[in-house]
């Protein structure tokens, strides 16, 4: 991620034609607004009042499910008030005509950035905002190259999106809103999957958007985040809690305590923790052993099961040739152990996790789970029972019509009586922290929070109960009181016996948690050993925040 520099402001002022309107003051305007969803216990908003005047930086704070995102909705006219009005630039957003209109001079970064890519390459992606609103074609290239450079991603134009990690896609999201050159931007967790250099370049970009004068709504759960702003706001319950400075809401720890907050850790209390801490025995035989192992994205084998003459499982081709993701990467975790893997921004970290659970093949070396070598494609079944996946996105994994079928999948395919397929389902959900409620059993799993709907995801992995539990940032887009419940969940699960290997973004996770880390550098381990001994030369090295994140 390329330091921003001032020579990026004059190319990121926001677009003001002949034909739009001067700004107005309050830019935004909620008066009594209520919002209800089908079936859903409780308004996700109660009765807000809000005004945002020009060029002011506004972080919204909150809970999964306190009514976050909802609010950024409205204000893009992505969903309307079931009472009350909102106003934008002005327009009320249940004109008709306003909504497009509103859009064309407010752009929004969603929370999953895969759901803004629209082509298959990058450059093309980040055009599509300007091109809809009838840029000249010149000056459509010129936005395109300062936004991809201002996120770091200029070296990335001709790539295909679905190749970059979630990090990365992230930037070209973020490129793609600026390359509108909005009046305001909206932005739902723009850095939850982004390395520390990647947050602080970002936090750059938002500071020189709001000295050119661009209004924006950032959504975070980071602490940070909001210590750069105006103003913040904090939602309870689809209410707004707080309404002040960072300073108010977070000089008394009484108050961060009553708002659910979580104030960030000093590098020094991590690595306390971290020195403090025992090791985990490494009794047993590994459960997962990487011997050499190298991984290349052009190059990649195919893993799905193929047959051969006479019906025989093939070992997919391999072009040793390609350019690595991953290079000769050697590692072993046991049970009861926890193996961190960090990095920045398209290290190899997520492609390591996907070896470890037989959904990549090694384009030389072996990946063994419980013994069994992942490449042996007749044993793919077997592998599946001892390993557990859970992706950087595990939302994307619902897809039962109830949050109970979702859970109970894995369970009913282990031909398991459906009384002991109940019992799983209920206490995978009680162990990510969610009531099993008759309401919340029945309901869509597409109609919780982003929140709620990773926790169902891992619930319905953690109801297989495999030897091997894979995560890759568990923690992303969770509320402070979300991510102390998964560590102490994690904690549990080694107890337990599980050998895990998750992704992370935060040095407080490692310190608390790793028994082994890994750090990764462009595919290659750079450092490995205990916490204790790896955070020390990793914030020296790096600069990394301790509460920052190492995607």
């Amino acid at each position: 991620m390329t330091e921003v520099t001032a020579t990026v402001e004059p190319e990121i002022t926001p677009m003001r034609s002949a034909d739009c309107p001067r700004p107005v003051d309050p830019l935004i305007e909620l008066r009594g607004v209520h919002v209800s969803y089908p079936n859903a216990r409780g308004e996700a908003l109660s009765g807000i009042d809000l005004e945002v005047p020009t060029g002011q930086y506004v972080c919204i704070l909150g809970g999964n499910g306190s009514g976050k995102s909802t609010l950024l909705q409205l204000i893009n006219a992505l969903a309307l008030p079931s009472a009350g009005e909102v106003r934008v630039l002005g327009m009320s957003t249940s004109d008709e005509g306003a909504p497009l209109a509103i859009r064309s001079r407010c752009a929004s970064v969603f929370q999953h950035p895969e759901d803004q890519m629209v082509t298959s390459i990058v450059a093309d992606d980040v055009a599509f905002g300007p091109e809809n609103l009838c840029v000249p074609q010149p000056e459509i290239e010129n936005r395109v190259d300062a936004s991809l450079r201002a996120v770091g991603m200029l070296e990335y134009s001709q790539s295909d999106p679905t190749d970059l990690s979630g990090g990365q896609t992230q930037s070209v999201a973020i490129a793609g809103a600026l390359a509108m050159k909005p009046e305001i931007l909206l932005l739902d967790e723009p850095c939850a999957m982004l390395d520390a250099r990647s947050r602080s370049d970002i936090r750059g970009i938002v500071d020189t958007l709001r000295r050119r004068g661009i209004t924006i709504v950032h959504v975070t759960h980071f602490m940070e985040d909001a210590l750069d702003a105006d103003r913040v706001l904090v939602l309870e319950q689809g209410r707004i809690a707080f309404d002040g400075t960072a300073a108010e809401a977070f000089t008394d720890a009484e108050r961060v305590r009553a708002l659910g907050l979580e104030a960030p850790r000093r590098p020094a209390e991590i690595l306390e923790i971290a020195t403090e801490r025992t090791a985990s025995p490494t009794a047993g035989d590994p459960r997962v052993t990487f011997d050499r192992v190298s991984f290349s994205y052009t190059g990649a084998c195919n893993p799905r099961r193929r047959r051969g003459p006479f019906g025989r499982r093939e070992r997919p081709e391999r072009d040793i040739s390609a350019p690595l993701a991953l290079e000769e990467l050697s590692f072993r975790a046991f049970p009861g152990t926890l193996t961190a893997l960090v990095g920045q921004t398209g290290s190899g970290k997520s492609t390591t996790a996907e070896l470890a659970c037989a959904l990549k093949l090694p384009l030389s070396g072996a990946v063994h789970i419980c013994g069994v070598d992942t490449a042996d494609l007749d044993r793919r079944t077997d592998i599946r029972r001892h390993v557990g996946y859970v992706s950087q996105l595990p939302e994307r994994q619902l897809f039962a019509e109830t949050v109970f079928d979702d859970i109970a999948f894995g369970p009913r395919n282990m031909h398991m009586p459906e009384d002991e397929v109940r019992s799983r389902v209920c206490e995978a959900l009680a162990s990510v922290n969610l009531a099993p409620t008759d309401e919340l059993l029945a309901r869509s799993p597409f109609a919780l929070s982003g929140g709620q709907q990773r926790s169902v995801a891992l619930a319905g992995v953690l109801a297989m109960r495999q030897d091997v539990l894979v995560l890759d940032e568990p923690m992303a887009g969770l509320d402070p009181e979300g991510r102390r419940h998964v560590r102490d969940l994690l904690r549990a699960l080694k107890c337990a016996g599980t050998t895990l290997i998750m992704v992370t973004h935060g040095m407080e996770d490692v310190a608390e948690l790793a028994d082994h880390v890994i750090v990764l550098e462009r595919g290659r381990a750079l450092l490995s050993g205990s916490p204790a001994e790896v955070l020390p030369a990793l914030f020296e090295f790096k600069g990394v925040s301790p509460h920052g994140d190492s995607r």
